[in-house]
Order: structure tokens, then sequence, then C-alpha cells
């Protein structure tokens, strides 16, 4: 089938990483699209509590496709506020999706939702596991929310759970760790060999955008993902040589988890927040990848961008924002 013409979009969550992409990728395309966040810009992203998302109504009436990336991504916030924002804010904004006859609701959860302790290549039909904490926890719920939502077919959904998306302005693949390797706070858990699945920016807003359109797509899951994976050695080597370090520092997982569950402790002492948390530790020493069969089969989407040229864009961006040194 063709793809289905859009009105217009909504998305949520439009100053983060992945919202900010999707909005100049529709501008790019000339797709009208409208951003909405707890801070707006003025122009194209509106200031909005999509906890209260009566508060957007105007916007509801005029978009016929929601896509929500709003969300908390930590493994050291505190498991209520993780709880507000991720599933009950959803909650409250696919409801309310409903009552303003918006037509698709693309929730963007993560490949979290499969847990940390699955191994192998995992497609869309492996079962769902709770095990690495309020992120994965919330990130489930959020997909329940949504799912139930849709039950009585008022609304098409689709939820896509995207790989280990890094590229320009990426947190916590590019930013968060580029910080911890300059103080010599860096470390990898199961001496590097843990897996990791990296999926280029520009490549993931594709695939968003054709779950958004594409008629095939309603009530489906998809991997947007990488094919295989590499190893979290391979991936972090080039940010220690950017910084011009040697590394990365490799130790076991056992000694990683006693080291971040140290520093958490420091953190909650001092009021701040550790992301080195142990679920973190736990997350990078995972040996899992992901099928994306699925969607070439059903979106015809693939990646492009191979990772060399990935990470040559990223370390371009990282040295125009000083996170490179001098």
């Amino acid at each position: 089938m063709s793809e289905q013409s859009i009105k217009k979009v909504l998305v949520t969550g439009a100053n983060g990483f992945i919202g900010n992409s999707l909005m100049r990728f529709y501008q790019q395309n000339n797709q009208a699209a409208v951003g909405v966040d707890l801070v707006g810009n003025g122009t194209d992203i509106i200031e909005g509590d999509i906890a209260k998302p009566e508060s957007i109504a105007n916007v509801l009436d005029e978009c016929d496709v929601i896509i929500h990336t709003a969300a908390l991504v930590s493994n050291a916030m505190e498991d209520s506020d993780m709880w507000r924002v991720n599933v009950q804010a959803t909650g409250n904004l696919i409801n309310a999706a409903k009552k303003h006859k918006v037509r698709r609701f693309v929730q963007i959860s993560s490949i979290v939702a499969y847990g940390n302790a699955a191994e192998g290549e995992l497609d869309e039909n492996h079962p769902v596991h709770a095990d690495g904490g309020s992120y994965v926890l919330t990130k489930l719920a959020s997909e329940h929310t949504v799912l139930a939502a849709s039950a009585n077919d008022d609304i098409e959904v689709v939820i896509v759970r995207p790989g280990d998306a890094y590229g320009p302005g990426s947190r916590p693949w590019i930013i968060a760790p580029l910080e911890a390797i300059a103080k010599n706070q860096f470390m990898l858990p199961a001496k590097g060999e843990g897996f990791f699945r990296p999926i280029y920016i520009d490549d993931l807003v594709k695939g968003i955008a054709l779950a958004a359109q594409h008629p095939d797509a309603v009530g489906e899951i998809f991997n947007l993902s990488c094919e295989g994976y590499m190893t979290t050695k391979e991936y972090f080597a080039p940010h220690y040589q950017w910084l011009n370090k040697k590394g990365p520092m490799l130790v076991s997982t056992k000694l990683a988890l006693r080291v971040a569950a140290i520093a958490s402790k420091i953190a909650d002492l001092m009021g701040n927040l550790n992301e080195a948390s142990p679920a973190t530790v736990v997350q990078l020493a995972t040996k899992s990848w992901f099928s994306i069969k699925k969607a070439e089969r059903i979106l015809g989407w693939k990646p492009e961008i191979p990772f060399d040229e990935g990470m040559k864009r990223s370390k371009q961006w990282a040295d125009d924002n000083g996170l490179l040194g001098k």
C-alpha cells in the first residue's frame, strides 16, 4: 500500500535529541509539523505540558498524527518522577488525542523493553522483561498504556523501539561519555565485550517518519536499530581518540557495579544524580541485538549511514561545541 498523506504532525519532546531531529526532518521535507515542550521557541515549538494535554487542545485539533518522543531518559532519577512523566503523562496524552480525533499515535519506546537479561538476536515477538530499573519499567508501562488506549480502535497506534541512537546532540552516547572520559571517570563493564547497537539519528528519524504514515504500520511494533552489533569497546574507542586519551578503561562487571553503587550513594548525599549507575552498568554489559527485518519488510526501511560516517559527523559536532577541549 502507498503511504498515507499527513495533514499535520505534533512532535512531543521537540527540544530533545530525537524530537528536535524529527522537527528538522519535517521542515526539510515541507511537512507541516508543530512541536511541544516545556519551553517553546516562539516559532514552531510551543510551550506546553503533555501531562495536561487540554492546555494544547487547539494544537491537538489541528494534528492528525502525534509522534510522542517526550520522556525522562535516566537510570538515576526518582521512580515517582519517571512514572509521572513516562507513563501517566503518556496516558493523559493519548486519551486527549482520542478525544480530539487524532488519527495516529506513534509511541517512541526503546529496545530496553526487552530487558537487560535477554541474549541473542531479538525480534518484536520476543517477550518484554522489566529487569533494568525505572527506565526499563516505565518504558514497558508506557507501551502498555498506549496499547490499552487503542483496544477499541478509536486511534491507530504504532510503537517504535529505537536501538542505541547516537549522533550530534546525543547526551547518553556522545556528550556524557566525552565528559566522563575527559575527567578519567569512564569505564566499561564486561571488559568492553557488552553489545552496542548504534543507530545514527538521521536513519532513526526516517524510520519513525515512515512508521507515522505507512498504512501497514498500524498496530505494529518496530525495532529500528542497526544490523547486528558491535562491542562497547569498539563503540567508545573513538571517543578516547577524539580526546587524545588512552582507553577505553575495561573492567569486570562486578567491579563496575561496586564503583557505580558507591558513586550513586555519594551523589545522593550531595543531592546530585549519577547516571553511571548500576542500572547503566548492567545495560552496557548486555548481550543482545535486534532484528530489523520487520521494518525492512513493512516500512521499506533500512539504515543507510555507515558507522564511520556517523562518528565523523558526531566528532565534528562535538568539536564545534567545545566538547573536545582546545
